[in-house]
């Protein structure tokens, strides 16, 4: 359990504190995959440590702070809390078996660079909640059908109580990756569709996968 401290909140309070995971297996038995893989070397530092990847990272061209050149150029920076990247960022798969946080706008053109959506990041990587410290391993969940909740802030909230009122209509509100690495229902930028929205309250989603 990673201990999680409310935003604006006095961490030596124990009393508003809460060890929750951001991101929970629900239903995935049979259908959900924690697939192994590593974190793409351009997510490290030159001294080793974990780097955010940001909106200037260009395809090919290493950082000023990295250690290895991009896999794609980003449109927008990942999404971190408490300089975190937080469990159920969406991953595309670079080279070999690593991964790298997704970009919306750059998975526009996953077959020339950037990889498409593999599934989503298991733990925390780097920065307060780090899950990974000195190794690399990471975990990518994914399966078709396979059903999570993920927790506030690791997915946009950004128009999804307006879109989520349309489940109470019959309709599907289906999720795509946004620019920052966390699923969204606010803006079309990847065709595919990577989930699919189940239930829904200000800090829980619950989303079935379609990757």
């Amino acid at each position: 359990m990673e201990i999680i401290y409310p935003v604006g909140s006095d961490a030596s309070n124990i009393n508003v504190t809460s060890q929750k995971r951001l991101l929970r297996v629900v239903q995935g038995q049979t259908q959900a995959t924690p697939t192994s893989g590593y974190l793409d070397p351009s997510l490290r530092n030159t001294s080793g440590g974990i780097r955010r990847p940001l909106s200037t990272d260009k395809e090919g061209v290493v950082p000023s702070e990295g250690a290895a050149a991009a896999p794609f150029t980003r449109t927008a920076s990942a999404f971190v809390f408490e300089n975190s990247l937080t469990p159920g960022l969406v991953l595309v798969k670079t080279k070999g078996e690593n991964y790298a946080i997704a970009d919306g706008g750059a998975c526009k053109k996953a077959s020339e660079s950037g990889g498409a959506v593999f599934g989503l990041l298991g733990q925390w990587v780097g920065g307060t909640f780090d899950g990974v410290k000195n190794t690399s391993n990471i975990s990518a969940w994914q399966g078709p059908d396979s059903q999570y909740d993920i927790l506030a802030p690791g997915f946009d909230a950004t128009e999804l109580a307006t879109n989520a009122a349309k489940m109470e209509k019959g309709q599907r509100v289906p999720l795509w990756v946004g620019a920052d690495g966390r699923l969204t229902s606010a803006k079309k930028e990847l065709e595919v569709e990577v989930a699919e929205l189940v239930e829904y309250n200000p800090s829980v989603i619950r989303v079935r996968l379609l990757i």
